[in-house]
């Protein structure tokens, strides 16, 4: 959806340069372990999409090495997410069963 290069494509929002991407890490940890949905503005432009959790396929290893490459990658120059990190926000997100919604996410700093 995003693509190989990070720019999207269609209704997917880029990554690259995204300050959801640069943003707090227990945000992006969220998105990837539950899904959002709702409108998003990324680089002024409205996207109103879902993208899916990948929290019940992924470990905490795989999701603290994916999103590490994605913020060095689409983000800039940042320290590697740790699985401790993806472990506690899971942890303390244990009963989710719903996609945040965008309003959550940016309540939440």
């Amino acid at each position: 959806c995003h693509q190989y290069d990070g720019q999207g494509v269609g209704e997917a929002p880029p990554l690259e340069g995204s300050s959801w991407v640069k943003g707090p890490q227990d945000r992006l940890i969220k998105i990837v372990l539950h899904g959002v949905r709702g409108k998003i503005e990324v680089q002024g432009r409205t996207y109103d999409r879902e993208m899916p959790g990948f929290g019940s396929i992924l470990t905490d290893e795989d999701l603290a090495s994916l999103l590490s490459f994605v913020r060095s990658r689409f983000g800039g120059p940042s320290d590697p997410i740790r699985a401790a990190a993806v472990g506690r926000v899971r942890a303390a997100n244990q009963h989710r069963t719903r996609y945040w919604t965008v309003g959550e996410l940016l309540e939440q700093r």
